[in-house]
């Protein structure tokens, strides 16, 4: 691209006061070519992009982390002071795929499944190459996300966990045949199996090395060096119609579709962090000896565990919850599924309790839950005792339950005193 086509397009007065718009409190990176300039930087006025544009840059990207004041960051801050300057952050997914139609698979299945979860707000926009960009606002992600980069890294990691299944079988289905896949992805087709079964992210990244602090991603209406193509949002029911020649420079039109948009209502993302946190502390076993101990001790049984037997934090639950119905339906799926009660059972069973919560979850949510949890090929235990069932107002402990640390082990005993 030339560099009188570039100014031209970084002069248009519509595509400044856009980029300009995301600019605030967020450290800029202006790439001239192959190199960025200095860092940290800011944007601050429309005026400012043309300028550099005569200056040689090609391409603005700007952190997911929001500062007091960026030009206060020094490589040789530590963490406690990168913590005292970030007054919150935004998520931002990067699906990256050499196919633009698997990225675009990728990206449905991840934003119907926020649906799920009751979020409207995700916001999404072409990266410019052959991938999407899906980003949540810091007051979507609530007052339970405090800590970074581990948010949205464990996010990141617990929703390629939650999509993989289903993203391999949209890829399989578009494409008909594993054959298919390996002449477009030119890979190995030994490469492309986890065991018997097609990896989606072997062709496919959603990338978490984004997620760290000082991190950056493209911004809205930026150039793309490498096709000359525009990073445009676009609204989420045009994903699937989307024209990548609406992304060259010449047809880019404002349409007033924004990128971590100002749409966001105040935690309406806070169960999907919540979430992800849970399934973190499940998993972290593999790395942390204390919990997978506690993990190896847990009972396994061979026959259903009767409702009578159940803990009392169970049995309180299914009485049905005013508060913390996703966090407690998370726990009686997996107490369930460990007592050995059919996923038929632990359905009927799930949405009996449904109903008699004053405020019903959506029947969407659950049968997406429930599908999730019923296509693993392993188990876990529920999360432990510890301030868990505490948080949700249902740790009643009677006698065994001072005996135990996690409610999956209580059967264990009260079924001995009815033998």
């Amino acid at each position: 691209m030339r560099l009188s086509d570039i100014i031209s397009y970084y002069s248009r007065q519509d595509i400044t006061k856009e980029m300009i718009s995301i600019a605030n409190n967020r450290e800029i990176a202006i790439k001239y070519s192959e190199q960025f300039g200095k860092r940290p930087d800011i944007l601050q006025f429309p005026d400012d992009i043309r300028k550099q544009a005569r200056n040689g840059a090609t391409s603005f990207h700007c952190s997911e982390e929001l500062w007091r004041d960026p030009l206060a960051l020094d490589s040789s801050l530590s963490k406690g002071d990168l913590d005292d300057l970030r007054i919150g952050f935004d998520l931002v997914l990067d699906i990256d795929c050499k196919i633009l139609s698997w990225s675009t698979l990728c990206a449905r299945i991840i934003i119907d499944y926020m649906k799920t979860l009751g979020i409207t707000c995700a916001s999404l926009k072409f990266s410019g190459g052959t991938g999407w960009h899906i980003g949540l606002r810091h007051e979507a992600l609530g007052l339970v996300a405090t800590s970074f980069p581990e948010t949205p890294q464990i996010v990141a990691r617990y929703l390629k966990n939650v999509i993989k299944n289903d993203l391999a079988e949209a890829i399989l289905r578009k494409e008909g045949d594993i054959k298919n896949i390996v002449e477009k992805s030119n890979k190995k087709r030994g490469d492309l199996f986890e065991g018997n079964n097609f990896n989606p992210f072997s062709v496919l990244e959603l990338d978490t090395i984004l997620i760290s602090s000082r991190h950056l991603f493209r911004m809205p209406y930026s150039l793309n060096e490498k096709t000359w193509l525009v990073s445009v949002p676009i609204a989420e029911k045009d994903l699937e119609a989307f024209n990548i020649s609406s992304a060259k420079p010449q047809n880019v039109k404002i349409t007033g579709i924004k990128f971590l948009g100002t749409n966001a209502k105040t935690g309406e993302a806070s169960q999907l962090v919540i979430e992800a946190w849970d399934w973190y502390n499940r998993t972290k076993h593999k790395t942390d000896s204390s919990e997978k101990q506690t993990e190896k001790n847990i009972v396994e049984y061979e026959n259903k565990v009767p409702e009578d037997k159940f803990p009392p934090c169970i049995k309180l639950i299914l009485k049905g919850m005013t508060d913390g119905k996703k966090r407690a339906l998370f726990a009686l799926i997996n107490f369930l599924s460990n007592a050995k009660w059919t996923p038929i059972e632990i359905e009927n069973k799930i949405y009996e309790w449904n109903k008699i919560n004053p405020k019903p979850l959506k029947e969407g949510y659950i049968k997406a839950q429930i599908s999730y949890y019923t296509r693993q090929t392993s188990t876990y235990p529920p999360p432990n005792c510890k301030e868990y069932y505490e948080d949700l107002g249902v740790c009643k402990p009677d006698e065994i339950c001072r005996r135990i640390k996690n409610p999956l082990t209580y059967p264990r005993f009260s079924l001995k005193r009815s033998s």
